[in-house]
């Protein structure tokens, strides 16, 4: 591992990408530069560890460590502030296109008495590829067997999701993609293209709003997952199909609109999307990127170590390979700025994390197969004041 340490000043202006629009695709957007203005924010980067592939999730471990989740099935502890990796464990998946090993969290009581790692994760089935929840028994920092908890979610070599996360009523979330087949995104009995809402044993959870998992439907394929600390909202990043990469707030039982909504309900994806969106009571996105930027992990900043960027979601993109900073409405509920990031700076951005000390931990993808990685690729950076 080389270090890598840069002071940036960053101006932050509202801006977003242009270029082709295939979600995850590669080729990295370079627009004219950004007019001047906006905040400036002194942030240094480093390089906490580098020579993996395709970090797809990170996690912070009740062990002080940060845990990395790789596409390929590998997870390892890594240590916060020299940069030294570990093998934890290892899931046999399959990793053909979008599929492999995917989100990855810590059970809330992993510290004390419920010692877990949740993983979502592709295998094969019936000669073609399915998706499932497990967990696995962290012991002294290996991880043990990993125990399925919920099997058999539509899966294929694009639009797998899925991103997992603890919401504040200690249930566990999970995306899941259309799979590639869009029609499941509006079939309630389908588990694909949802937002699933599980007990942290992988059971439905109660009141959920259709009796199953299902918490949303309507979903393409979301990549992005988080909750508002202090509010409890919670959000969620989209790709969408060549127009109208979203950012969702989410809600119980509501409808997202794919495949026959893009975007707001205005009518920009045909005559049919504005009478689905009134008879099925579609949730608009609270933001929107055309041409596609490739929205990828999400979090909400609440840490008071960057201040400027305190109440704000910050969103990883592939496409764009840009570090977005929504802005938020004091309740959470709107958008009111969009300021872009870092554009180019380390190529396509898939993973994100907030440490304990409002450090921001930032995952490259260029190992994936739709970028060009450099000698140091895939890396985890550091960015904090």
């Amino acid at each position: 591992m080389r270090p890598l340490v840069v002071m940036a000043l960053l101006a932050l202006p509202a801006a977003c990408g242009g270029g082709a629009a295939e979600d995850d695709a590669g080729g990295i957007v370079t627009p004219p530069p950004p007019p001047a203005g906006g905040d400036t924010v002194a942030v240094r980067v480093r390089t906490l560890v580098s020579g993996l592939d395709t970090p797809w999730d990170l996690a912070w471990g009740p062990d002080g460590r940060l845990w990395v989740a790789e596409r390929g099935g590998r997870i390892s502890r890594v240590d916060p502030a020299t940069g030294a990796r570990e093998t934890a464990g290892t899931l046999a998946v399959t990793e053909t296109g979008e599929s492999g090993l995917l989100g990855v969290a810590f059970h809330p009581d992993a510290a004390t008495t419920q010692p877990f790692l949740y993983a979502f994760h592709s295998y094969g089935a019936g000669g073609g590829i399915r998706n499932r929840l497990v967990r696995m028994r962290v012991t002294n920092g290996t991880l043990g067997a990993p125990e399925p908890l919920l099997q058999d979610v539509p899966g294929g070599t694009i639009h797998d999701g899925a991103r997992l996360a603890v919401g504040p009523d200690r249930l566990l979330y999970v995306t899941t993609g259309d799979a590639g087949n869009e029609s499941l995104a509006q079939q309630r009995a389908s588990l694909a293209g949802k937002v699933l809402r599980l007990t942290l044993d992988g059971a439905p959870a109660p009141g959920n709003p259709f009796g199953t998992a299902v918490w949303t439907t309507g979903h393409r394929n979301a990549q992005g997952l988080a909750f508002h600390p202090r509010t409890g909202v919670p959000y969620a990043s989209e790709h969408g199909p060549g127009d109208n990469d979203e950012v969702n707030l989410l809600r119980a039982g509501a409808n997202y609109g794919w495949p026959t909504v893009r975007g707001r309900c205005d009518g920009d994806a045909g005559a049919a999307e504005t009478a689905f969106c009134q008879a099925n009571a579609v949730a608009e996105p609270l933001t929107t990127w055309t041409p596609t930027v490739a929205p990828a992990a999400l979090v909400v900043y609440d840490a008071a170590a960057i201040p400027q960027w305190r109440g704000s979601l910050l969103l990883a993109t592939l496409k764009d390979a840009t570090l977005y900073r929504l802005s938020l409405s004091a309740d959470g509920a709107t958008v009111t700025g969009r300021e872009a990031l870092y554009r180019g700076r380390w190529g396509r951005l898939r993973a994100l994390l907030v440490g304990p000390r409002g450090e921001v931990y930032l995952g490259t993808s260029n190992r994936d197969g739709r970028g060009s990685p450099t000698g140091e690729d895939d890396r985890i950076l550091v960015l904090e004041p």
